[in-house]
């Protein structure tokens, strides 16, 4: 068997497209391994809901200012005037309402 220069240089080149292979597979490795990793969080439609329908209450002020200005004026001025009626009314409701809740959660 005569051996010829030239199938030297085939394995030679075989053997650097090996190397090349070789190492980029192990920059992609270490690619691999400094990728940084990210959390992501995904909310669903109803918890947008949630959040837009909060963001709107806290726009609501807790006090009616317009309304404590009138009473405010009205006591200042003497014209405040107390309908023992409805009061007891609404006191008779919200107790009647409260026992009715509590037998409910009672049984």
């Amino acid at each position: 068997m005569e051996i010829n220069k030239n199938q030297g240089v085939q394995v030679d080149a075989y053997v650097n497209q090996v190397q090349d292979k070789k190492q980029a597979d192990q920059a992609a490795d270490r690619a691999k391994e400094t990728a940084v990793k990210t959390d992501t969080v995904v909310i669903s439609d109803a918890a947008k809901r949630v959040q837009d329908a909060r963001a709107k209450l806290d726009e609501i002020p807790d006090v009616r200012e317009d309304k404590v200005a009138e009473l405010r004026n009205q006591i200042q001025n003497g014209t405040y005037q107390v309908d023992a009626e409805k009061t007891a009314e609404k006191l008779l409701k919200e107790q009647l309402g409260n026992a009715v809740i509590k037998d409910k959660l009672e049984i």
